[in-house]
């Protein structure tokens, strides 16, 4: 099954902590981050890698390079043109590699054990792998029925423990085709549909979550260490 990373985004909030670089490769106990997302997504084997990128995407095509040799292992890089967002990222990636069939698509700039990559490739498309977490106000709130079927994603700012997206999603190629190869967001444009019509599956993974995203939880992961998380 084919993984579709999402590493094109332009990191803005981290300029203090990495400068210009792309945030998927910021150092973390001596490696890019990006080292701890494949190690893990080899360990649920998933080693057909596709790199979504844009913004510094040469570092990441020298990251995917410098790759060790693993016969099992197929890497393949799409460079968006401008940039489109997680949604559009995925959107032409796709028609750019004429691929049919399932795939998991993920965020490069978050941690999370092999549990969530399996959660996602085992889980009946689409679905959403979400995570229990103390406080959901950065996030917004998954709200799950019976059924373990996605209704509602809360905005951001709703305090007080439950679900959230760990970005990661089980999806096939038949649930996008609708989509046009443009800007589109995955939690704004693709999520909201599959929601409105009720096809959108919850896994739930309970293992280790952190993004990157802001100065306070890069600096979070750097002094804890991956292997403490």
């Amino acid at each position: 099954m084919k993984a579709l990373i999402l590493c094109g985004g332009l990191g803005t909030r981290l300029r203090s902590e990495i400068g210009p670089s792309q945030k998927a490769v910021a150092d973390v106990d001596g490696r890019p981050f990006l080292h701890y997302v494949i190690e893990q997504l080899a360990r649920a084997n998933l080693k057909d890698l596709v790199f979504c990128t844009h913004y510094q995407s040469e570092q990441i095509e020298q990251f995917a390079a410098s790759l060790p040799a693993d016969p099992d292992r197929r890497v393949q890089i799409v460079r968006e043109p401008t940039a489109m967002g997680t949604g559009g990222a995925l959107t032409h990636a796709l028609a750019g590699l004429r691929y049919d069939g399932p795939f998991i698509a993920l965020n490069a700039d978050t941690y999370l054990d092999a549990d969530a990559y399996r959660a996602a490739a085992d889980a009946e498309a689409p679905a959403l792998v979400v995570t229990p977490i103390d406080d959901c106000e950065r996030y917004g709130a998954v709200q799950v029925d019976d059924a373990q079927r996605v209704v509602e994603i809360a905005e951001k700012g709703k305090t007080g423990p439950g679900l959230i997206s760990a970005g990661v999603y089980g999806l096939h190629t038949r649930f996008l085709s609708r989509f046009p190869v443009a800007p589109l967001s995955m939690e704004k444009d693709i999520i909201p549909a599959l929601i409105a019509e009720r096809t959108l599956a919850a896994a739930i993974y309970a293992g280790p979550f952190i993004d990157i995203g802001t100065p306070a939880s890069l600096k979070y992961i750097r002094e804890r260490g991956v292997q403490k998380l």
